[in-house]
Order: structure tokens, then sequence, then C-alpha cells
């Protein structure tokens, strides 16, 4: 099941942020953004079984168990404070899902759901952005991840262990049902890359639908990766969109 890893300890941070991984990566993925987020936001990052120092379990491919145990996770009765969610690529889908078990169940809200580089799951673009990483093989796998050393091309027993986790939330997607449902009435983000092959800008739009509080795209130079190379705007406007959701 999932666990939350601190990544910076700050008690008297006024507001919550929990970070959900994209597809195959593990807390590590959000490490650096401990320096860049102001001492007012605590961070946390999920971690879920087979990834990151958990690769020797085996990885979650229920999405209705592992959202409802998220949902069990952030809503802390014991802190009062409030919370937001962020997600990038497969992570932004078990935040959205997570937003809406909260509130299906009668929990606190998050003050904010930032959705990363992931297209709406309503409208059939997650079909086709599913249906790509399945015809594309390694491409769409580097595309999604990054670049891979050569030499990691070359053993195949590495390569599997880095693909299993991936393949997961791969399934995890495949599993997800969209439910027509009021749309949340939370603030949201929405950010991407500027030349995102598999998540064009366009295609950020549609989660206006999903939410009351329809906004505008944030873009950042790159591709679907872009957070590794944009992690000091990308944190600032995160920031600047938490702070005004909370004030």
């Amino acid at each position: 099941m999932p666990a939350l890893v601190p990544l910076a300890h700050r008690p008297r941070a006024s507001v919550r942020l929990y970070c959900l991984p994209p597809g195959g990566s593990g807390p590590e993925f959000y490490q650096p953004w401990a320096a860049l987020l102001p001492t007012a936001v605590e961070p946390y990052a999920v971690s879920l079984p087979g990834r990151g120092s958990r690769v020797d379990e085996p990885s979650s491919t229920d999405l209705s168990a592992l959202v409802a145990a998220l949902a069990s996770l952030i809503d802390d009765a014991t802190d009062p404070r409030p919370f937001a969610l962020f997600g990038h690529s497969f992570g932004a889908l078990l935040a959205y899902a997570t937003a809406h078990r909260l509130r299906r169940t009668g929990r606190r809200e998050p003050a904010l759901v930032a959705l990363s580089a992931f297209p709406a799951p309503h409208q059939g673009d997650l079909d086709r952005l599913l249906a790509t990483l399945l015809a594309s093989g390694l491409d769409a796998f580097t595309e999604s991840v990054g670049p891979l050393p050569a030499e990691l091309l070359q053993a195949p027993s590495a390569m599997t262990r880095l693909c299993a986790p991936f393949l997961a939330d791969l399934l995890l997607a495949l599993h997800y049902r969209h439910h027509d449902e009021p749309p949340l009435q939370v603030p949201l983000a929405l950010y991407g890359g500027d030349t995102d092959p598999l998540i064009p800008p366009e295609r950020l739009e549609p989660w206006n639908d999903l939410f009351t509080t329809p906004v505008s795209p944030c873009l950042f130079a790159g591709r679907h990766t872009y957070p590794l190379y944009q992690a000091p705007a990308l944190v600032q406007q995160l920031a600047k969109d938490l702070q005004a959701a909370t004030r």
C-alpha cells in the first residue's frame, strides 16, 4: 500500500503538499523540490510499492484500492492544515481520482488540485494516450521517463526491473473507468510541456470540464519530462497557485 515520505520536515508550515509520482517513479522524483518550495509548504511524496526503495515489493494494480488508501493517508484527522495534491503524468490521474474519493467519502477536500502532463479522462484522450504507449514500446517508455543509459539497454534483467513499475502504472490507468459526477468544487492548476508529444497543450484544456474553476494551462519549455529540467520554474508557479488557493 502507499506510504508518505516527508521531503522536508516543516511542522510550522501552513499547508501540506502531496506529490504523486509519474509512471514507474518513486519519491526521489520530487526530492529536489524540498529546497525549492517556500518554508510555508511542507512537502510529501507518495511512495508506491515496487518503486524506488520499495522496488522489491509487488506493484499495486488495483486502482480502487490504491485510491482508497491514498485518501485515508492524506486526510489526516490529527493535522488540521489545508493540503494540496500535485500529480505529474500518471500521478495526475491518481491525484484526480483521490480528490474524487475524498469528496465521495465525506472527507476534507484539497485546497488545490494541480495536474501536469496528463489528459482528462472523460473525452477519449486517455484511451488514445494508453494506446500510444502500448503500441510504441521503448520509444514511448523513454519519452515518458527520460533517456536511458546505453549500458542499461544492454542489461535485460536491469531493464526488466526498470520497466516493471512503469507497466504496473500503465495497467492501473487501463483499469480506470470514468463516471459522470458533478465537477470538483476545488481550485485547479494545469501544467505541461510546450513540446510534449504525448500530451500536447490542447489536451490539457478538457480538465476544465471536470472542475468548477476553469484555468488556462501554464506551459514550460520541454517535452513530457519537463519537470526534470524546469523544476525551479514549475515549483515557483505551483507555490504561487498554492498561495492563491489558500489565501
